[in-house]
């Protein structure tokens, strides 16, 4: 069941490791419940990088960097509130709102990862945040199959 949902992403690899390592996912009977433990590790990979931004926030001194960083704080704020609306909207079985929050949460990612570019400093967050928004195109890919 692993290898079928992770043969409909583009992140194979990364969606085999994440489901292959997580006891959920290996004694799930359907797709539904490999959705879930999938956005079970996005919602957990967009905390740590959140964690991960405000330990970099208390050593910034590039004032560029600091702003980048603020608005990457709040930007990853609003995708862990947007993967744990989804995770509400999966169990409800309401497969349009998952795909319209996981989206919404890699906009925020990808608008983190704007900031830096728009200020001008090296992103520390750049693999941590890649990570995150493949790990939210795998939920959407298998989301779409249910």
């Amino acid at each position: 069941l692993i290898a079928q949902a992770c043969g409909y992403t583009s992140y194979k690899p990364l969606c085999l490791s994440t489901l292959q390592s997580d006891s959920e996912a290996k004694s799930a009977k359907d797709l539904l419940t490999i959705a879930k433990v999938a956005l079970k590790h996005a919602g957990t990979k967009a905390q740590a990088v959140n964690a991960e931004v405000k330990k970099q926030q208390g050593s910034a001194t590039d004032e560029g960097l600091k702003q980048a960083l603020s608005d990457c704080a709040e930007n990853y704020g609003d995708a862990i509130d947007q993967i744990q609306s989804s995770t509400g909207a999966l169990g409800s079985k309401k497969y349009n709102d998952v795909n319209t929050w996981v989206s919404a949460a890699m906009n925020d990612a990808d608008s983190c990862n704007q900031g830096f570019e728009d200020q001008s400093v090296k992103s520390p967050i750049t693999s941590s945040s890649t990570t995150f928004s493949q790990l939210c195109s795998n939920v959407l890919a298998i989301t779409n199959h249910l």
